[in-house]
């Protein structure tokens, strides 16, 4: 069983319609868990691992 990851929990917060899109570092997790799980089914042609973002950290306190 393959389990792929991205850089941490993946999931998104938000409480009300439209705030989970102000989440920017859970939405770059998922970015990057979309690139490593294309990568991953794209890895039998010997495709190379994807580029990294650089790193966004959110502070959920408000």
């Amino acid at each position: 069983m393959l389990v792929i990851g991205s850089q941490y929990w993946n999931s998104v917060h938000g409480r009300t319609q439209g705030e989970a899109m102000q989440d920017e570092e859970g939405l770059q997790t998922m970015r990057t868990l979309a690139r490593n799980i294309v990568w991953t089914l794209n890895s039998i042609n010997g495709k190379e691992l994807p580029k990294k973002e650089a790193k966004i950290a959110t502070n959920f306190i408000r």
